[in-house]
């Protein structure tokens, strides 16, 4: 009779060394993860049209996308007023 499959030990694991706030970059420039400004990740989920447009319209004027958004938001509040 066939003794089968046996599954082997995983192997060790290595120590995991504490990871400091400060990085060294490959050109030896040192980076910190600090916030540059007061701006956070805006998830919104709209159709694939809505975000096509937005980056065509990013492409025309030569404008980046986070300054096209706070535009329209000013327009939505002129338009509705402000939450």
């Amino acid at each position: 009779m066939a003794k089968g499959l046996r599954i082997a030990e995983p192997p060790p694991r290595r120590p995991v060394e504490p990871v400091a706030p400060e990085s060294t970059v490959a050109g030896g420039e040192k980076f910190s993860q600090v916030r540059e400004a007061d701006r956070v990740q805006f998830n919104k989920r709209v159709s694939r049209r809505v975000a096509d447009g937005f980056d065509m319209l990013a492409i025309k004027t030569r404008r980046k996308m986070p300054d096209l958004l706070a535009e329209a938001l000013e327009m939505l509040q002129e338009r509705y007023g402000k939450i």
